[in-house]
């Protein structure tokens, strides 16, 4: 046994040979047991242990075997090769090695972590073809002299090919060092408003909002000017300019204007809404209605409700909405009254139990019914407001809610065509004990207290149906109100 351990230790290859087989698997084991313990604890410098691991340790282990162990030529082609890789390998590790602890690492807020990354992989770049230059001169022999002339003379001529490459490049270390946008951001650039999606080195990529990918080079934004829509603050302000005839009195259109926006969901409350005045054009006075909204994403439903309810609020408060035309009409007033069609009395023909056996009082002093429209989602009477009279509902649906003690709305009843609200007319409060929005788009006939009166004499059983409806209902409420609080 001696005799074998003596010649052992008098052959260098077979004591290599004997460590890389015993060394390396034990090297594996431990450093896959460091790096489990690193991404267990999120720690950034387990990546740099993996490429020790998955790369620099089988080359080492192949380069000892190949000098050590088979005792190639310090200059044969083989063991060049692998040394080559070899410091190659040992470049990245010590590059991922200073990205782990001085980038990586970085807590929010500190310089360290608001270096660009592609400022960060350029100089890795750089330092990848300085490390590279000095595995040749080691590993190869190369002149580093004539090499950094050939590279001079080269770098020209790719300069000269890579010009505009080289200048969105640049351009993007601009930016990325200024920080005029981030990702996430909505911009508007070249007449496209997208949201920023990707920065590379070549190129900013923004996302419209018809889902297509916008390519702008960094030089064009570098050089131009854009509007980033998410700063100072991601609330966006959006501007809608409207037209009203010349017989609507402007605060009154104001006034219901600001009333639409404050009542359209998505609207902020703080900044509140603004309605100006702002020309009087050819054929109508020009309004400019602005309001905010949380970012750029919500705006366009926003404003799509918003738009789609001022219709219905200038049908229901009288408000004209003329056509852009310039032709002139006269109409005497008989062929006027024909073009509005049918009087709201003549509607309650499809609802004889709610029509007058005669009339009473004079027209001159005004309707005792009007139409009234809402749209979908607008709330028609509130919990606590006056009412101007009994609501009989002549198309769509609408939702009867109260407030519990939780601040919260509950569901109490549904009611469509035919049906009614606004029973509470008849009392001398005349106050609104429930919610009443409308589901679907609703036309309602609002009877005044006149011709409520008048029904309720006409027809005693009306009454006695009011009465009861508004016990119902006020049932309903008290039976919400205990379900909530016993959930």
């Amino acid at each position: 046994m001696s005799e074998e351990f003596q010649a052992l230790q008098a052959s260098p290859p077979m004591l290599w040979g004997l460590a890389l087989v015993i060394g390396f698997p034990i090297a594996v084991v431990v450093l896959s047991e460091l790096i489990h313990r690193l991404h267990r604890r999120r720690r950034p410098l387990a990546s740099t242990l993996r490429i020790v691991r998955d790369l620099i340790l089988p080359v080492v282990a192949v380069e000892r075997l190949l000098s050590r162990v088979l005792e190639f030529a310090p200059d044969s082609w083989t063991l060049r090769i692998v040394e080559t890789v070899l410091g190659i390998f040992a470049i990245h590790a010590g590059l991922s090695f200073v990205n782990d602890v001085i980038f990586a690492s970085a807590a929010s807020g500190t310089w360290r972590s608001r270096v660009p990354k592609l400022f960060i992989d350029l100089v890795r770049s750089i330092l990848v073809l300085i490390g590279g230059a000095i595995v040749l001169s080691t590993v190869w022999g190369f002149d580093l002299a004539r090499l950094a002339t050939a590279l001079g003379v080269g770098s020209i001529v790719i300069g000269l090919a890579l010009q505009e490459p080289m200048g969105n490049l640049f351009a993007g270390l601009v930016l990325l060092f200024e920080r005029p946008l981030s990702l996430g951001d909505w911009i508007a650039v070249d007449g496209v408003t997208g949201k920023v999606v990707e920065i590379n080195w070549r190129s900013v990529h923004i996302e419209t909002g018809t889902r297509e990918l916008r390519i702008v080079p960094n030089s064009a934004l570098y050089k131009g000017s854009f509007s980033n829509l998410s700063r100072p603050t991601r609330m966006r302000t959006e501007v809608v300019e409207l037209g009203f005839s010349y017989d609507d009195p402007p605060n009154k259109v104001k006034q219901v204007l600001v009333e639409t926006l404050r009542e359209t969901p998505g609207v902020l409350l703080d900044p509140g809404p603004l309605v100006r005045t702002i020309g009087y054009g050819d054929f109508a006075i020009n309004y400019r209605a602005i309001f905010t909204v949380t970012n750029q994403e919500a705006l366009g439903g926003v404003r799509d409700e918003f738009m789609t309810r001022i219709w219905y609020t200038a049908e229901r408060h009288g408000l004209t909405i003329p056509f852009p035309t310039q032709t002139e009409i006269s109409l005497d007033k008989a062929d006027l009254d024909r073009r509005r069609g049918v009087r709201p009395e003549g509607l309650l023909r499809d609802f004889p139990q709610f029509a007058l056996k005669e009339d009473v009082g004079d027209d001159r002093q005004g309707p005792r019914s009007r139409v009234r429209t809402y749209a979908r989602g607008e709330r028609v009477v509130a919990e606590g407001e006056s009412l101007a009279g009994l609501h009989l509902i002549l198309e769509g649906e609408a939702v009867l809610t109260i407030r519990d003690r939780q601040d919260s709305d509950v569901e109490i009843a549904r009611i469509g065509r035919g049906e009614y609200f606004g029973e509470q007319a008849i009392l001398s409060t005349n106050v609104s004990e429930v919610t009443v929005t409308a589901t679907d788009d609703l036309v309602v006939l609002v009877l005044d207290t006149d011709h409520l009166n008048a029904l309720l004499d006409q027809t005693p059983r009306l009454a006695r149906e009011l009465g009861g409806l508004m016990e119902v209902r006020r049932r309903s409420a008290q039976l919400a109100r205990k379900a909530t609080i016993a959930g």
